[in-house]
């Protein structure tokens, strides 16, 4: 699957029948991390000023990552989204 969302050059994927707890996978040049979209707990390696732009995205923008995550978990189609 494609990136969902592509915020200022970073890459938001979101993974059909993906694991709980519900989050997004963030790709930004070498790095590449997770963080839960509820209580926004980060693996893997990042920048700070993209976490903290994730989670700028994310209080604006949780109920639609939510339904997003949804839809991927029972194998809807996804559209992409840019911010």
């Amino acid at each position: 699957m494609g990136a969902i969302y592509i915020i200022k050059g970073l890459l938001v994927y979101i993974y059909g029948f993906d694991h709980n707890p519900p989050h997004i996978h963030v790709i930004s040049g070498d790095d590449e991390f997770t963080i839960t979209i509820k209580d926004r707990v980060v693996e893997g390696r990042a920048r700070s000023k993209d976490i903290k732009l994730i989670n700028e995205f994310l209080d604006e923008h949780e109920c639609e990552v939510m339904d997003i995550w949804e839809k991927a978990q029972r194998g809807e189609l996804i559209e992409k989204i840019k911010y």
